[in-house]
């Protein structure tokens, strides 16, 4: 089991080392994220992951999987923002196609849905985190009441319309994950061949077939993942996202790869309407 958790932790360091090197390597602000972004998250999550197994403790191949999952939800995000304040600041230079220039549509924004708090839950999610800091204390307790605290008063936010379908996950997961190897690989590629020559870099608009926000934000968190691709922008109405592209072939191509995505995410969610065919 150490020898296994070494080797993961060491896969782990070369992926992050590799992401580093990106940040230098690669020629635009927009570029860059692609490597902070996938390698990065990929790379600390296999170190903390391997440090349980090394540690031959369940433990902490628990708490390994709950960092895992926080990267694998908020590194998207952050690209998502940094990527779109890069775009505004005018570093997305030497574009050979951009559909975000010129465009007025608005920025899709979540309105809470409801204000009720539960009080069971944040009492819920005050215990986990205090199971999480395995800390039971008087200061554990009241750190872990502001964050739960925090968490219950943003959960208005979510779409109530949509809710997660547990017979969609796996297949989504499993998906992915072959994704993200697949992204992690063309990146790493990208960065050990200096010259750069692969990378022709657009921004390309993706009308969305499905109306629905949850599935629109499962989308853009997802391409964030994907080979090549990084989201900067999502508009609604009509709802668009906007992808930046590391290795442009064709508009249809791009709008291809998406829709494929958007009909994963789609799948994990139950949805009122089906508009997919349009």
């Amino acid at each position: 089991m150490s020898v296994i958790g070494i080797l993961v932790m060491a896969t782990g360091v070369g992926i992050s080392v590799l992401a580093a090197y990106g940040l230098v390597n690669f020629p635009t602000a927009l570029s860059r994220m692609h490597a902070s972004t996938k390698s990065a998250s990929l790379g600390l999550a296999l170190i903390v992951f391997g440090a349980g197994i090394a540690g031959e403790s369940w433990e902490l191949v628990g708490l390994a999987l709950l960092v895992a999952a926080f990267l694998f939800v908020t590194a998207p995000i952050s690209g998502h923002v940094v990527g779109r304040a890069a775009y505004l600041a005018g570093q997305a230079k030497g574009l050979v196609h951009d559909d975000l220039a010129g465009a007025r549509a608005q920025p899709a924004r979540a309105m809470p849905t409801s204000r009720d708090f539960s009080f069971v839950r944040w009492a819920g999610l005050t215990g986990v985190w205090m199971l999480v800091w395995r800390d039971i204390s008087l200061g554990t307790a009241v750190g872990g009441a502001v964050v739960a605290g925090l968490v219950e008063a943003l959960r208005g936010s979510i779409d109530r319309r949509s809710a997660l379908r547990a017979v969609g996950i796996p297949g989504f997961a499993f998906r992915y994950l072959g994704l993200l190897v697949r992204s992690n690989t063309r990146v790493a590629w990208e960065v050990l061949t200096i010259s750069n020559a692969g990378i022709r870099e657009a921004i390309v608009a993706v009308p969305l077939a499905d109306r629905s926000l949850s599935a629109a934000l499962l989308v853009a968190n997802a391409v964030s993942f994907t080979p090549g691709t990084l989201s900067v922008e999502l508009t609604s109405d009509p709802m668009v996202l906007y992808v930046h592209v590391l290795h442009f072939e064709s508009v249809e191509a791009t709008i291809t790869d998406v829709r494929t995505i958007e009909e994963m995410a789609v799948r994990v969610l139950h949805e009122p309407t089906r508009t997919l065919s349009c």
